[in-house]
């Protein structure tokens, strides 16, 4: 971390320079597979990253609920990330040849930015645990909503192509299936995230270690994913509802609104989160050798980054005063693309069309981390006045 910090670089750039390094590029220490073996692995090591990532970022969203404060990141997840599915859709379907459920698919697991890696980006990662600051809230928002919202939308699309899943069930929704995983998901993770915060506001935790209290917090996650598997609904959308319930202390009203956290347990789930989002990091280095580096994925890769995320996002924001500027370029992808692609691999793709998905799927995640490391210093030297609303 010192390194990048004098150096400015980033430091999912250095942990995707590690990942090679261990990786089959290099000493060949770490050898995942997504082609050979499904990507089991990966997904395990994905799924828990990314349900820490969720959680955590669910904790850090702290700002009142009011349309203010919450209008920038719900535009960016409700009609910015709409678009840019749908353009990146009809991009891949133009320049592959795939399918249009193939290309659907392709933009549904590319769909989620990374709440972490984009912080970093933004030059705002130790500041999101302020709910005064726009763009830092902004962030951790569209990440945490569009990462929860792939999942149900890449087992839709797998249903849609008619794929079934190992277990019972869990694929197969549609239209009414994906509303229940979401709306389901939403109700017994705030359910249980408000229970929880009231039980914690009665244990005195200034007598214990912060190691007790974190263990106590991320229970919450636990019983927040548990109770929505069990009930068939979306345990990565319930996870961030409990965390924002958490965060709120169970009160939805401004006025009763009381804090349930210190702000110690925020700042150590905060590094938690990014330790989590950086392993990802590493793995996805790892796995370079299986990354496709044809002209055409390059070009794609591009079209999403450099067009697609600027466009959308300028169209969500457009009656905003928001941080529109700084946004239209910080969309960074990381774990949650990666689960999505091990969770597609693992529920019956076929080998040709698996190995596309793949060799897109790596190198977009890579090349926007290391797009967005070179242009880390310069919008982290834009006016503090630029990040508020």
């Amino acid at each position: 971390m010192l390194l990048a910090s004098r150096w400015r670089v980033s430091p999912a750039v250095l942990a995707l320079g590690l990942g090679m390094t261990l990786g089959r590029p290099g000493f060949a220490l770490l050898q995942p597979q997504l082609t050979e073996d499904g990507g089991s692995q990966v997904e395990t090591v994905c799924q828990i990253a990314l349900l820490t990532s969720l959680f955590c970022a669910g904790l850090r969203l702290q700002a009142p609920f009011e349309w203010a404060r919450w209008r920038v990141p719900l535009r960016l997840s409700f009609l910015s990330l709409p678009v840019a599915w749908a353009v990146a859709a009809a991009a891949a379907k133009a320049l592959f040849d795939v399918s249009i459920l193939q290309a659907v698919l392709i933009a549904s697991v590319l769909a989620p930015t990374d709440a972490v890696l984009a912080a970093d980006a933004a030059g705002v990662a130790e500041a999101t645990v302020d709910p005064e600051l726009a763009a830092g809230s902004a962030l951790a928002g569209e990440g945490a909503f569009s990462s929860a919202l792939a999942v149900p939308v890449v087992a839709a699309v797998l249903g849609l192509m008619g794929l079934e899943s190992k277990d019972s069930g869990s694929i197969g929704w549609l239209a009414v299936g994906s509303l229940w995983a979401i709306t389901g998901g939403i109700a017994v993770g705030a359910a249980i995230g408000a229970g929880m915060s009231r039980w914690i506001a009665l244990l005195d935790f200034d007598r214990q270690t912060d190691v007790l209290e974190i263990l106590v917090v991320f229970t919450t996650a636990g019983l927040a994913y548990g109770a929505a598997e069990a009930i068939h609904t979306s345990g990565f959308v319930a996870v961030v509802a409990a965390g924002v319930a958490l965060a709120h202390g169970g009160r939805w009203r401004t006025r009763r609104r009381q804090g349930a956290l210190a702000p110690r347990v925020v700042k150590i789930a905060a590094r938690v989160e990014r330790a989590a989002a950086l392993c990802v990091v590493v793995l996805l280095g790892a796995m370079a050798s299986e990354m496709d580096f044809r002209f055409r994925v390059f070009a794609f890769a591009a079209l999403l980054l450099a067009l697609i995320r600027p466009i959308a996002v300028r169209l969500g924001l457009s009656a905003t005063t928001g941080p529109r500027k700084q946004l239209e370029w910080i969309g960074v992808r990381g774990t949650a693309s990666l689960y999505c692609l091990a969770f597609a691999m693992n529920h019956g793709l076929g080998a040709r069309f698996g190995h596309q998905l793949v060799g897109i799927t790596l190198l977009v995640v890579a090349g926007s981390i290391i797009a967005h490391g070179l242009i880390a210093t310069p919008v982290q030297t834009a006016s503090p006045g630029a990040l508020s609303s």
